[in-house]
């Protein structure tokens, strides 16, 4: 009995330590390819509504720790040509973006997809419970506690 019980134990404290480990998703590979997917294919469909475009992404920083994780890259036309954008108020070609996961499935919570701005200086205000290793040196180093 002392023995099952261990063992259970042991399962549930490597499954909560895997749950909360630091997931890095730049690169595809056969432990990452379904929510990697899951989450730009959010991105992708997000972006297409926007600009009736197809688009592709180069991937510079995509981390995920415990149910949020944080992209940023550039966007490019699948077809290889220029974006065409509506206006001029759209800084070609970055994107940012923060994911959640919810009830096991990737949500996309904001996405600053050529933007003029730096949009997401108040993540950790607005979501206290993001751990801030997820996010590039850069967006960690902008995050600013926006409370009034």
């Amino acid at each position: 009995m002392k023995t099952t019980v261990l063992s259970i134990l042991l399962l549930l404290i490597t499954f909560v330590s895997q749950a909360q480990s630091l997931k890095d998703f730049k690169k595809k590979n056969e432990t990452n390819t379904k929510e990697r997917t899951e989450m730009l294919d959010l991105l992708r469909n997000d972006i297409k509504n926007q600009l009736e475009q197809d688009v592709v992404f180069v991937v510079d920083h995509f981390k995920a720790f415990g149910n949020y994780a944080w992209m940023e890259g550039s966007v490019q036309r699948k077809d290889g040509k220029d974006l065409v954008f509506p206006d001029e108020a759209w800084d070609c070609c970055h994107v940012e973006a923060l994911f959640k996961k919810v009830n096991g499935a990737w949500l996309l919570k904001a996405n600053g997809a050529f933007s003029t701005d730096v949009w997401y200086v108040c993540l950790i205000t607005t979501y206290p419970e993001i751990n801030q290793s997820i996010f590039s040196e850069t967006a960690r180093s902008m995050q600013q506690n926006c409370s009034n």
